[in-house]
């Protein structure tokens, strides 16, 4: 993957032709929530056309460096506090044919305990002159697991990806696109950390999570793009419905409006709200007879989400770019409670978590 990056900066680099465009962006954003969860995520893009336009390559650097003393680590971890570091890599290749797009690529990650590669391809194809666009994107994944701390656990996840979008331009200020995502996976779908909480005789212990070793996932979305020309302002309104075969059933509702203050500076702000009720074998506490699947995952559960940010962008100039990102969002859980102390119910409480993002951008091109 590292010579696949190297041979991808050369060509964006180098170019095709003297008149191929180079646009490179990098981006640091900082995580911190109420579970004393800590996550700085510098990233790196890179991107040049060429070939008159016709061709694109792209690469993209992240990192996630983690760490974190929440209710969960505290109770089940041999330590208080763990921290780990992600690696992420992707090179793209992206060509004009008549009437349309095609692309490849191939996306890598890497931690301490976790790898995975991805090989994703997607088209596109125009109708009525320009007017309705068909997307479509495949994706295929292989997962490797293994646990720190115990040499001998190794499992494996693969992951197939299936997904087509119509856009249709309603007006000139007006454009309105429906999407549909199918997933399947296959494998390990669990953690070898998280516990599920058992009581039994009166006492309370932890019991190693066992999840269905398949899982479907589908989802359908619906957006609506709308720009006023008078008041120099757009509307982005999203809503995506979810279900899988675990019996988690999802909804999400988005709304972001940017408003452009001058030909330089712009301001959007957004607003999110998602709803899930629980998979069907998820319990906060499990019983002497707990069935064949119990988890320890709190996404699982039923629970509500709220989220609203900031994000101002100034262009310094014609090819230089500055934005800054702020957000705030919080989970609300009906059915989950933290940790606390593992052989006592006494300090549980129902969890609620909630976090601030600050993110900062720097695009130029070249």
């Amino acid at each position: 993957m590292r010579a696949a990056l190297a041979a991808t900066a050369f060509i964006i680099f180098t170019g095709a032709d003297a008149s191929a465009a180079v646009e490179g962006s990098t981006v640091v954003r900082y995580y911190s929530d109420s579970q004393k969860t800590v996550v700085l995520s510098p990233s790196i893009d890179i991107g040049s056309t060429f070939n008159e336009d016709r061709m694109k390559v792209s690469a993209h650097v992240a990192q996630d460096i983690l760490t974190s003393a929440s209710s969960e680590v505290r109770t089940y971890a041999s330590k208080g506090e763990i921290s780990d570091l992600r690696n992420e890599y992707q090179v793209n290749f992206e060509s004009q044919i008549p009437d349309g797009t095609l692309s490849v690529g191939l996306i890598t990650s890497d931690e301490s305990d976790y790898s995975s590669k991805m090989v994703v391809a997607g088209g596109t194809r125009e109708f009525f002159t320009k007017n309705t666009v068909v997307a479509f994107g495949l994706a295929s994944t292989d997962n490797k697991i293994t646990a720190t701390g115990n040499t001998s656990f190794a499992e494996s996840m693969q992951a197939q990806l299936y997904s087509i979008s119509i856009s249709q331009i309603l007006s000139k200020n007006s454009l309105f696109q429906l999407i549909y995502d199918f997933r399947v996976e296959n494998g390990y779908i669990a953690s070898p950390y998280r516990r599920a909480k058992l009581i039994s005789g009166g006492n309370i212990s932890a019991l190693n999570e066992n999840h269905p070793r398949t899982r479907n996932r589908h989802a359908v979305g619906f957006k609506y793009n709308y720009y006023s020309s008078p008041m120099k302002i757009s509307f982005a309104t999203s809503y995506r419905i979810y279900q899988d075969s675990w019996g988690v059933l999802s909804h999400t509702l988005e709304e972001r409006v940017t408003f452009e203050h001058s030909r330089k500076f712009e301001t959007a702000i957004s607003a999110r709200f998602y709803t899930q009720d629980k998979a069907a074998f998820y319990q906060d506490y499990y019983t002497d007879n707990p069935g064949v699947f119990f988890s320890g995952n709190n996404t699982l559960a039923t629970y509500i989400s709220y989220g609203i940010g900031v994000r101002p962008a100034y262009n310094l100039t014609e090819k230089l770019n500055l934005s800054m990102k702020l957000e705030y969002f919080a989970q609300n859980f009906k059915d989950a409670t933290e940790a606390g102390q593992l052989s006592t119910r006494d300090d549980d409480k129902r969890l609620e978590i909630s976090a601030f993002v600050v993110g900062f951008g720097l695009t130029a091109k070249f």
